[in-house]
């Protein structure tokens, strides 16, 4: 009798902390159908290739709210098949700012396009490395005042030794350089919103130590506009800095944008990357939207002096079947060849379900 009297409690309980709570769920189902057609760097003609999957950006989760001052969200996503957290966090709004903790968007998020070509293991790419500045999903300690940001994340501490393989790799062989860091990675924003869209700029710090030797440090800069006029909208990026891969934004060039470190004794040669994207879109109706975007990244290794450029582009139409259903039809080219990877052609179609 005891254990059902304990029982019913904690079923009260926590029926009353749900009823206090605004639970509001939410999903979307999203899978891609692509034909490739690669050329290598060599010149030799590749086959055609079909694939479908599931996105990762496909996902399932609330919006939570608690009370006037607290909220939070949760969000599950589908990495390689599996379920994988996308965000997790809660936030405070103390009357002049909030604080945020927990896994959620950072501040840097310097990207627009909606290039949903699918890589190798199903996730939309958007331009990311080509041109724009994104850390994305982070675990992370935020503040935020109106429209200014700025959090601190877990220091990233990788880097080049050799073509092909970063020190993680050797790590996970069991051997690598020892690193050290002694302060956290930061990020930070500036966002102005107003009826035309909006801009920002966004920057972010890291620093770490490899094999009490050298530093190596990390800063980039980045700038974004979305503006809209009516029916038509168009969007643009600007990113600039050193070793950006170390800061956790992608980079589709051959380096990735990190610093090589080839040992004890030996300089690091830090990584310089310049970059773009611009892209138009068009509301045809309700039904049709049309997308056109391009991307350039640029790297240069400052010691070795070599550099690296990867660019893509695409044209895609989003047309809505009903509402919260939609099929994207795209095609497009992602362009490897300096980073001694292919060019490839594709064309394909995202299908979406909203619920």
């Amino acid at each position: 009798m005891k254990k059902i009297i304990v029982a019913a409690l904690a079923l009260a309980l926590m029926a009353g902390s749900a009823y206090a709570a605004e639970w509001n769920f939410y999903g979307e189902a999203m899978i891609y159908t692509v034909w490739t057609d690669a050329d290598t760097i060599n010149g030799a003609d590749g086959d055609t290739q079909f694939a479908e999957g599931l996105y990762d950006a496909s996902k399932i989760g609330a919006e939570v709210k608690v009370s006037d001052e607290l909220s939070g969200q949760f969000e599950y996503g589908t990495e390689n098949g599996n379920a994988t957290v996308r965000l997790l966090y809660g936030e405070w709004n103390f009357g002049s700012g909030i604080l945020t903790v927990g896994k959620a968007y950072s501040p840097i998020h310097v990207t627009y396009s909606n290039q949903l070509v699918a890589g190798e293991e199903g996730q939309d790419l958007g331009l990311g490395g080509f041109g724009d500045f994104d850390q994305s999903r982070v675990a992370q300690v935020k503040l935020t005042f109106g429209g200014f940001s700025i959090a601190l994340l877990n220091p990233e501490d990788n880097a080049w030794v050799a073509p092909g393989l970063t020190n993680d790799d050797l790590k996970a062989l069991g051997g690598g350089f020892d690193t050290q860091t002694v302060m956290p990675m930061i990020a930070a924003c500036y966002k102005a919103a107003f009826d035309m869209g909006e801009v920002q700029i966004a920057g972010g710090y890291n620093t770490f130590e490899i094999n009490d030797d050298e530093d190596i440090a990390a800063y980039t800069i980045g700038f974004g506009t979305q503006l809209n006029f009516g029916s038509f909208g168009t969007f643009a990026t600007f990113v600039w800095g050193q070793n950006m891969g170390n800061l956790g934004a992608d980079n589709g060039t051959e380096a990735a944008g990190m610093a090589v470190y080839r040992g004890i004794g030996t300089d690091v040669d830090d990584c310089e990357s310049i970059g773009a994207t611009v892209g138009v879109t068009y509301a045809v109706s309700d039904m049709l939207t049309l997308e056109a975007g391009y991307g350039y990244i640029h790297d240069e290794l400052d010691t070795l002096n070599t550099t690296s450029i990867a660019q893509s582009y695409y044209m895609q139409a989003a047309i809505t079947l009903a509402p919260g259903v939609t099929v994207t039809p795209e095609v497009g080219m992602i362009d490897q060849r300096e980073t001694g990877e292919d060019e490839t052609i594709y064309f394909g179609a995202c299908w979406a379900i909203a619920f």
